[in-house]
């Protein structure tokens, strides 16, 4: 790996009128023993929450860290990189500090890309807890480069899954390549990728329903556990990055408790019979991955908005994009950019649909990335 300087997250990202808390707990779904890994136990489902929390009640705290021993290894081996150091291993964020008081927050779930970590959003939703808004990050088992459970106990990625992934690698890998590259509209665009989708990733389309019931399974729980904390007169947001966004989409289709919902870059993998979109959705977008992200445009009767980032990748929607400085892998955008258009697009979004704010979604001035309201 490159030994250039590392960029560090941006002081005061969480500057919203409250600090940010965190604490983690373990779901079991004991429905669904047909897992990913051994095969022969329940679902687990970690899940990571950010909240509101008064600031003077982290007065001499310390920020809590965001990797764990487990889950930092994890990290260096699968990104082949060196070890990111303490300096990255913090976010603006205290450990088990109490939920403000007084008033309640609207809910958001989120879920993580494919092979990635209940963690890799942080900056960001840390950003949107100090905006007054409750996040419950969710992990999926042996989906993830790592899990850390409530017991003490971890899983990491199941390497079948590359394997099971596509049914031919090489060729999954030359049809994309074209797909991404063609000048398409919406629909044909949409006709292309269904094409790809079942002749390579079959797999995939069937982990959408999977995570789609892991984040309904957390959001029980988190009913129940924050029932005090938690406004949800305006039903639940949903948002995630890569397939965790594809997820967010299909929540928002087919689950009448998510109100609305962002999807940060995923491929809308899955199966969708015919049936109008009737809640408002944000699709953002890396410039080169648009050809296979344009369902949430098509057939929908709410508002509808698409975010597109110019010299992005697709792993730059994450925190790596701070700790690593490879361009061809997160993208050329400086990443306090990237992050001040990431909460931007959430706030603005959430503030409108969840809080019922009449602030207009326009975006930021900039000339690398573009808003357009399509609906």
């Amino acid at each position: 790996m490159s030994d250039k300087k590392k960029a560090a997250a941006p002081e005061g990202y969480a500057s919203g009128g409250y600090a940010a808390g965190t604490a983690c707990f373990t779901v079991v779904d004991k429905d669904r023993n047909k897992v990913i890994g051994a095969g022969t136990e329940d679902r687990k489902i970690t899940v990571r929450m950010y909240y509101p929390a008064e600031k003077e009640a982290t007065a001499g705290k310390k920020y809590a860290p965001i990797f764990s021993a487990a889950k930092k290894a994890a990290l260096i081996k699968a990104y082949h990189i060196k070890d990111p150091g303490e300096e990255t291993n913090f976010a603006e964020y205290y450990e088990n500090v109490p939920i403000a008081q007084g008033a309640k927050f609207p809910l958001i779930m989120f879920s993580m890309g494919y092979n990635s970590y209940v963690e890799a959003n942080t900056y960001l939703l840390c950003a949107l807890a100090s905006r007054g808004y409750i996040i419950a990050s969710v992990g999926h088992a042996h989906e993830a480069l790592e899990n850390d459970y409530e017991d003490g106990t971890t899983d990491l990625l199941d390497k079948r899954i590359n394997k099971a992934m596509y049914t031919s690698m090489i060729g999954a890998v030359l049809a994309q390549n074209k797909l991404l590259k063609a000048k398409l509209g919406h629909r044909e665009a949409l006709e292309k990728f269904g094409e790809f989708m079942n002749k390579y990733t079959p797999f995939l389309i069937g982990r959408v329903g999977e995570w789609a019931k892991d984040m309904e399974k957390a959001l029980e729980a988190v009913k129940e556990r924050y029932a005090e904390n938690i406004d949800l007169s305006r039903g639940t947001g949903v948002s995630g990055h890569s397939l965790g966004g594809c997820t967010a989409y299909y929540l928002c289709r087919y689950n009448d408790d998510f109100s609305c919902g962002i999807n940060i870059d995923g491929a809308l993998f899955g199966e969708y019979p015919e049936k109008t979109m009737e809640k408002p959705f944000c699709q953002i977008s890396c410039r080169e991955n648009i050809n296979c992200e344009t369902r949430p445009f098509l057939d929908t009767a709410a508002d509808t908005y698409s975010v597109v980032f110019d010299d992005m990748k697709h792993v730059g929607f994450t925190d790596a994009k701070f700790f690593i400085p490879l361009k061809f892998f997160v993208g050329k955008l400086p990443p306090d950019e990237l992050l001040r258009h990431l909460t931007y697009c959430h706030t603005a979004f959430f503030d409108k649909y969840l809080k019922g704010g009449d602030t207009a979604f326009d975006g930021l001035p900039s000339d690398k990335v573009t808003y357009t309201k399509i609906v």
